[in-house]
C-alpha cells in the first residue's frame, strides 16, 4: 500500500508525462494540419501560376454557347486537377463574383456554397487563404474577370483526410498515454520507495526520540544525502541521550535534596500553579494544600496578603520574609523569585521553615526565668525583711528572733530544694544525669514508699492502699531515680486530698510494668491536664506555695521516667479522682 509521499511522488510523475505527451500530440497534430493547409494553399497558387486562370478566362470568353463556354472552362481545370489535388474530398469551383453563385463545379455537383471568409474577401477583391482550426474544411478563393464579368476561383477542402490522420494520431497519443502511465505508475513507485523507505526509517526513529529511546541505531544502506541524515540522527540520538542522561541524573539529584531537605519548598509558576511540592511541605500544610491551589490564595489563606502581580510586574527580585502563625505551629517563610533568560520572572519558590519548636523554647526560657525569679523573689524578700527587721533591735527579744529565724529558715530550704531540683532539670536537659541500673523489685519499692508517707496520711485521716494486682514485676533502672518519681506522685496525692484515700497498684501486662496511683481528692480541671508536667505549673499557685511546692515536681518526675524508656500519663474528674500511671519497661530474663 502506497505512502502518501509515495502516492504525490506517483501522482506529479504520472500528470508530468501525461502532460508532456498531450503537449507534444498537441503539436504534432497542429504541425500536421499547418503542413496539410500550407500543401493545399501552394498546390492551387502554383496550379494559377501554370495560367490555369488565364486557360479558364480564354474558355470563358471564347465563342459558342453559355454551356459550350462553362464545358470549355470545365475541361480546363480537368487539366490541372492532378496539381491541385482534385478529388473525392476537394473540389474546385467558379463562382460569380457579385453573388458568390455556383457556375461551374468540377465534380459536377448542383452545390449551393455558403460564404466564407475567404469567399467574402475574393468578393472583395483579395486573395482569400485564411485558416482556422475549429472549421471542418479548407478553402483558397481569388477573384479574376473575363468578359466583363467578375469571376471567383475557389477550391474547397472537406479536411477529411487530415481529419482521420489526426484522430488516428490521438489514438496512437491515447494509447502511448495509458502505456506511459502504466510504466510510470511501476517506476515511480520503485522510484519513491529508496526515497520513502529511509524516510520512514527516520520517522520510526524520530518517534523512538519522542518516547525517550535513544539506543536504538540506523543501519546506514547508502552514501548519499539520505545516509548522511541517517548518520545524523544516530549522531543526534547519542547526544541526546547523553544530554537527557545528564539532565536525568542532575533532576533526580535535585529532587533527592529537596525530598530531604526538612523545610518545606513549593515552587510556583507564573500561572500561580504548583510545579513543585516537597514532602516535608505536604506534612507542614496537609490537606490546606492541594495541587490545583493558587499562588494568592494560598498566601491569602496563611492570613498573608502576598500576590504573583507584585514579582511579575513590578519585577521584585530580592527575597522577602514572613513569620507566618499557622494553627499551632510557627513557621518562617522565605520567598525567592527565580528568572530564565533576559531576567524575566519565571516563578517563585517558597520556603518554610517550622520554628515551632525554637519559639516555644524561647518561650519557655522567657517563662523559666520568670517563673525561677518570682519563686526566688518571695523567699528573698522575706529574708531579706526578718534579717532587717532582727538587726533593727529584736535580737534582744529572744522568743520574736525565734521565730523570725524558723521562717528565715524555712524560706532557705524552700530556695535550697527549689535549687537542686532545677540542678536535676539541668542536668536531665544536658544528658548528664547518670543513672546508675540494677536489677529491683517493683513491689518492694512501692512498699517502702507506702511506709514513708502512711504516717503523713493519717496525719491527714486519709487511707494509704497499696495493691499488687499481679506477679511482682523486676525493673531494670535506677532505683533512687524512680523511688524519688513515685514519691512526688504520692506526696501531690496526699496533699491535695482533703478525704478518702490515695489508692497505689502494681502490676505488669505486655512486658511492661505499671504503678497507678489514684486519689479522691478535688480533681484537676480538663484544660489543665495537658500542662501539668510542664515546669512551674500549678493548677492552684496559691495553695502550692501555701504547701511548699515548686511546681517542678511532676516535671522532675517525667524526666526520670521517661530516661529509663517508659512514660506518664494523668487523668482526672472534677470532684472525683485523678490517676497517675507510670508505665516502666519490664526486665528481659536472660
Amino acid at each position: 500500500m502506497f505512502k502518501r509521499l509515495q502516492w504525490k511522488m506517483v501522482v506529479m510523475f504520472v500528470a508530468l508525462v501525461f502532460i508532456t505527451m498531450l503537449l507534444a500530440g498537441i503539436f504534432m497534430m497542429s504541425n500536421i494540419i499547418e503542413v496539410y493547409q500550407e500543401d493545399f494553399i501552394s498546390q492551387q497558387e502554383a496550379a494559377i501560376e501554370g495560367d490555369l486562370i488565364v486557360s479558364i478566362r480564354n474558355a470563358l470568353t471564347s465563342k459558342g454557347t453559355n454551356e459550350e463556354r462553362l464545358a470549355k472552362a470545365s475541361n480546363s481545370i480537368s487539366l490541372y486537377a492532378g496539381r491541385m489535388g482534385l478529388g473525392a474530398q476537394r473540389d474546385c469551383y467558379i463562382l460569380d463574383g457579385n453573388t458568390g453563385r455556383v457556375v461551374i463545379s468540377y465534380s459536377g455537383k448542383n452545390t449551393i456554397l455558403e460564404k466564407t471568409p475567404n469567399i467574402i474577401s475574393a468578393m472583395a477583391g483579395k486573395k482569400g487563404q485564411s485558416f482556422s482550426f475549429d472549421t471542418n474544411y479548407m478553402d483558397y478563393a481569388v477573384s479574376f474577370s473575363a468578359g466583363g464579368e467578375d469571376y471567383i476561383f475557389y477550391v474547397k477542402d472537406n479536411r477529411e483526410s487530415v481529419n482521420s490522420l489526426v484522430q488516428n494520431m490521438m489514438q496512437i497519443i491515447i494509447q502511448a498515454l495509458l502505456i506511459s502511465a502504466l510504466a510510470s505508475i511501476f517506476l515511480c513507485y520503485f522510484f519513491a520507495k529508496t526515497i520513502t523507505k529511509p524516510i520512514t526509517v527516520l520517522t520510526e526513529k524520530a518517534e523512538d526520540f519522542a518516547e525517550g529511546n535513544f539506543e536504538s541505531r540506523l543501519e546506514t544502506t547508502s552514501s548519499d544525502e539520505i545516509g548522511s541524515l541517517m548518520e545524523t540522527f544516530n549522531y543526534m540520538g547519542n547526544v541526546m541521550s547523553n544530554a537527557i542522561s545528564e539532565v536525568a541524573g542532575e533532576k533526580h539529584k535535585v529532587e533527592v535534596i529537596l525530598e530531604n531537605v526538612n523545610n518545606g519548598i513549593i515552587a510556583f509558576n507564573t500561572d500561580q500553579e504548583i510545579i513543585h511540592q516537597n514532602s516535608a511541605a505536604k506534612k507542614l500544610f496537609g490537606k490546606h494544600l492541594k495541587d490545583d491551589t493558587k499562588f494568592d490564595d494560598f498566601w491569602k489563606s496563611l492570613g498573608t496578603e502576598l500576590s504573583m502581580e507584585e514579582f511579575t510586574y513590578l519585577n521584585k527580585l530580592r527575597p522577602e520574609e514572613r513569620d507566618i502563625e499557622f494553627g499551632k505551629s510557627r513557621i518562617k517563610a522565605y520567598i525567592i523569585p527565580f528568572r530564565i533568560e533576559k531576567g524575566k520572572i519565571a516563578g517563585i519558590v517558597s520556603v518554610f521553615e517550622d520554628v515551632t519548636k525554637q519559639f516555644n523554647l524561647e518561650e519557655s526560657r522567657r517563662k523559666f526565668v520568670a517563673e525561677v525569679s518570682h519563686e526566688l523573689k518571695t523567699p528573698l524578700t522575706t529574708i531579706g525583711t526578718y534579717t532587717e527587721t532582727l538587726l533593727d533591735g529584736y535580737l534582744d527579744d529572744k522568743e520574736m528572733a525565734t521565730s523570725l529565724l524558723k521562717t528565715v529558715h524555712s524560706e532557705t530550704d524552700k530556695m535550697t530544694a527549689l535549687v537542686k531540683n532545677l540542678l536535676t532539670l539541668s542536668r536531665y536537659d544536658a544528658q548528664k544525669e547518670e543513672i546508675q541500673k540494677e536489677l529491683f523489685s517493683l513491689d518492694e519499692l512501692l512498699r517502702e514508699v507506702v511506709k514513708t508517707f502512711k504516717v503523713e496520711a493519717e496525719k491527714k485521716g486519709l487511707k494509704l492502699i497499696y495493691n499488687l494486682t499481679t506477679q511482682s514485676p523486676t525493673i531494670l533502672g535506677d532505683k533512687f531515680q524512680i523511688e524519688r518519681a513515685v514519691k512526688n506522685i504520692v506526696s501531690n496525692a496526699i496533699k491535695y486530698t482533703d478525704t478518702g484515700a490515695v489508692k497505689i497498684f502494681c502490676g505488669y501486662l505486655y512486658n511492661e510494668a505499671y504503678v497507678k496511683v489514684e486519689d479522691t481528692g478535688k480533681g484537676i480541671p480538663e484544660k489543665d491536664l495537658p500542662h501539668i508536667f510542664e515546669r512551674f505549673y500549678r493548677v492552684d499557685k496559691a495553695r502550692s506555695r501555701e504547701m511548699g511546692g515548686t511546681g517542678l515536681g511532676l516535671a522532675i518526675t517525667k524526666e526520670i521516667i521517661e530516661s529509663h524508656g517508659g512514660s506518664v500519663s494523668a487523668e482526672s474528674e472534677i470532684g472525683s479522682f485523678t490517676r497517675f500511671t507510670i508505665k516502666l519497661p519490664v526486665a528481659k530474663e536472660e
